[in-house]
């Protein structure tokens, strides 16, 4: 198996969720190993602190990512940290100017595409009406149980398929498609993000959160979703020639 290596202007990657056991820390390495840029930004919930406030995990293959990071951003990447909810507790310290080595940290940034576009980089947590009450975020906590418990059964059928040649399948990605209230939930979602990159006079929204990688437009608003690296190992990049893609990892080895 080969990898191909690519160069960019640009790559967003959010909820890699590093200290969390379903995280694909290994893929997301060789990721940044074969794919380069002069911008990369961690489109927040990089760190999962919600899951390790319950229990470290935190194998060696996290800190590669974490010494990859760090390398691209002494090696002439610009990487920018924005903030999410599993990773809230660095919001508290971001009136100080939080950097950590050379990645800066905020809630979000500006981004001025090839393509004459301003675009709001967001993790989005802020425009989901969960986060917004204690009951709602009570019942985020509850739900992480269930999507861990789905991710384990996932991963006991994906190296069922294995055996049989035959590539992964996402069941929480399945459940997501198939029940309306969830389905309601992610346009919901994506429509209050458009809304809101319009009344701010943005041209698009690159954004993450809810794990459902998506590059469409909404209403003439630019709408990029990076996805994740538990269930779809997928980001957004910009070419040089201004062109946006999705791209998942396992289209890029052969």
């Amino acid at each position: 198996m080969t990898t191909v290596t690519k160069d960019y202007r640009a790559v967003f990657i959010s909820d890699t969720h590093l200290g969390f056991k379903g995280s694909k820390a290994a893929q997301l390495a060789e990721f940044l190993d074969s794919h380069h840029s002069d911008h990369l930004y961690l489109v927040g919930d990089v760190i999962d602190g919600w899951r390790m406030h319950r229990k470290i995990h935190w194998p060696e293959e996290h800190t590669r990512v974490v010494h990859r990071l760090l390398a691209k951003s002494h090696n002439g990447t610009e990487v920018h940290y924005i903030v999410g909810n599993h990773d809230e507790v660095f919001r508290s310290w971001l009136d100080w100017e939080l950097s950590f080595g050379r990645i800066n940290f905020c809630n979000q940034r500006d981004y001025y595409g090839l393509d004459g576009k301003r675009y709001l980089v967001i993790h989005g947590d802020l425009f989901d009406d969960l986060m917004k009450s204690g009951v709602g975020r009570a019942m985020m906590f509850v739900g992480t149980y269930g999507y861990d418990a789905l991710l384990n059964v996932n991963s006991v059928t994906d190296r069922i398929l294995a055996r049989f040649n035959i590539g992964p399948m996402s069941l929480t990605g399945y459940a997501k498609r198939q029940t309306k209230a969830a389905m309601s939930y992610i346009l919901k979602f994506e429509a209050l993000l458009a809304e809101h990159a319009r009344v701010n006079q943005y041209d698009g929204v690159i954004c993450g959160h809810i794990h459902t990688p998506d590059i469409r437009s909404i209403d003439e608003i630019a709408y990029l979703n990076c996805g994740d690296w538990v269930e779809n190992c997928s980001a957004i990049v910009e070419h040089d020639d201004g062109r946006w893609e999705l791209l998942r990892w396992r289209d890029h080895v052969e």
